[in-house]
């Protein structure tokens, strides 16, 4: 899989970028690197106006002439940033980062919370096929006998009716996707995780009941694609695309909790396997594309 672009080649400085925002998330990234092989080069930043400190050279994997994978966000008191809001953010880092680094695509990677423990499993990986903006919702006064979707606090409802569905480049989920089918065609790989593709849902809050999860994927607009899970980063990048119709972007997290009350419980054990899941994915996504299909269709 290569991604097409205007840019001058001349100018490249690499093909795909890889963010994650814990550093839970680049510990899993790097050992996934590890047991595939891949190297992961720590570089001191001269190379980008940027304002990081260093970034991962993981250098050509498959069809990519060059993967940098960048640290977690940290703002200038050296806190920790997640979510999508403010300079330090998804949004504006994803921007900042492409920009500077010409990259194609954007892949974020980490973990996620599923939405159905009966057929969902910690350490699952989930493909977005497109991201849900939730945080898009009116807030009403409640009228007597009016039907509402979701009753948030006495005397108002919330209604999703203004949420669209964003969806992720065409060419990284067929990508996933192709990785997916290959891991269930005989001899099957000795794996301890499936992969869903889905829609997944996005925004800024910390969900820790699984009735407001559940209502949650009950209101939001219905459309074909199931939705699997969600997360707080994905949001951010919907800006970092040149234009409304050509994403650059897909999300790939591992399910390190079901956003319910038991989250806190389980998240510490069950995060290192979701981020090495979602990261070992990727990467044998990467390696097992092959330029064999770039010659078939002439390109």
């Amino acid at each position: 899989m290569t991604v097409a672009d205007n840019s001058d080649s001349s100018e490249l400085t690499c093909t795909l970028l890889l963010l994650v925002a814990t550093p839970a998330e680049e510990k899993g990234l790097k050992e996934a690197a590890a047991a595939c092989a891949i190297p992961w080069k720590k570089v001191k930043n001269t190379e980008f106006r940027l304002d990081i400190e260093h970034y991962f050279d993981l250098g050509p994997v498959g069809n990519q002439s060059r993967v940098i994978a960048l640290p977690p966000s940290k703002d200038a008191s050296r806190n920790l940033v997640m979510g999508s809001i403010g300079y330090f953010g998804t949004a504006a880092r994803a921007m900042r980062f492409r920009q500077v680094t010409r990259a194609f695509a954007v892949v974020q990677v980490g973990m996620a919370f599923g939405i159905a423990p009966e057929w969902q499993k910690l350490g699952d990986v989930l493909v977005a096929t497109s991201l849900i903006p939730y945080d898009n919702r009116d807030i009403k006064p409640a009228r007597r006998g009016r039907l509402a979707r979701w009753v948030c606090g006495e005397g108002s409802v919330t209604e999703y009716n203004q949420v669209v569905r964003e969806p992720a480049r065409l060419e990284l989920v067929e990508l996933f996707r192709k990785e997916q089918n290959r891991r269930r065609q005989p001899p099957r790989d000795n794996s301890s995780f499936d992969v869903h593709l889905g829609a997944l849902l996005s925004g800024s809050a910390r969900i820790h009941y699984r009735h407001f999860r559940d209502e949650l994927v009950r209101s939001v607009p219905w459309e074909p694609d199931l939705i699997v899970g969600g997360e707080m980063e994905g949001v951010g990048l919907l800006a970092a695309s040149d234009s409304w119709d050509d994403p650059v972007w897909c999300v790939v997290k591992g399910i390190s909790d079901f956003a319910d009350e038991d989250r806190d419980a389980v998240i510490k054990a069950s995060r290192p396997v979701a981020c090495r899941n979602a990261g070992e994915f990727v990467l044998s996504a990467l390696i097992n594309d092959t330029r064999s299909e770039e010659v078939n269709t002439g390109e």
